[in-house]
């Protein structure tokens, strides 16, 4: 009975990109759950962020579909569950790699800001897109450590470097992209005698005609709403 009904909840559940995530940690190997979250965390903050809370919920449900189990064992005194993917896990993983992925989105905080920047001072503004260009660029150093490690010692699944090499790529671009956009763009702002009512002035003409032409137009026209 609580077998049904652990299937009838995780059918009202969809599974979320995390869970996708923790299955697939679970593809490359047997995890207890406090190495699956910290693996989680360590492999996956930059391009999919979760909190621990969340990671443990996943964990459960993992459990509840079917495409984990969970083993409790004993390390001195102290119970723990160790996951492993089950064959319907391994389907599912397969089902999950030849959809479509979600549409990407940002979360960048430093870009919310600029664009309710004319609801601050040139100051404020100034200074909250230089502190984003530098925790880009720490973030970007956090990544490099990584990859000496890599380069270095092969990390802990070497094997998997051919993979895990393109996303370290895409996230070190983009996060390098953040530093140097965000610090010569404050260069200009800080010259900028009030952040209201500029509107379509000519520095806002030249740079919506750069971003046309850098990015030349791939579908029909939409409406735009903002």
């Amino acid at each position: 009975m609580r077998g049904r009904q652990g299937r009838e909840f995780a059918v009202t559940q969809k599974p979320s990109t995390a869970t996708y995530a923790l299955l697939g940690l679970l593809g490359v190997q047997s995890w207890t759950g406090y190495e699956l979250a910290r693996q989680a965390h360590r492999s996956l903050r930059y391009i999919w962020p979760t909190s621990e809370a969340h990671l443990y919920r996943e964990q459960k449900r993992l459990v509840r579909l079917g495409w984990a189990t969970a083993t409790s064992e004993s390390v001195g005194r102290r119970p723990r569950k160790r996951y492993a993917i089950t064959d319907e896990g391994r389907a599912a993983l397969e089902q999950w790699a030849v959809s479509e992925p979600q549409p990407p989105w940002f979360e960048v905080e430093g870009i919310v800001r600029v664009f309710f920047g004319d609801q601050a001072s040139v100051q404020s503004l100034e200074a909250s897109m230089r502190a984003t260009s530098r925790l880009a660029r720490e973030r970007l150093d956090d990544m490099l450590d990584f990859v000496d490690d890599y380069l270095e010692t092969g990390g802990p699944f070497p094997e998997r470097l051919h993979v895990v090499s393109i996303a370290v790529e895409v996230i070190t671009e983009l996060l390098g992209t953040l530093d140097i956009f965000f610090g010569s763009t404050a260069d200009e702002v800080a010259e900028w005698n009030t952040t209201k009512g500029r509107g379509l002035d000519g520095d806002t003409r030249n740079r919506l005609e750069r971003v046309r032409a850098r990015h030349p137009r791939s579908t029909t026209p939409r409406e735009a709403s903002q």
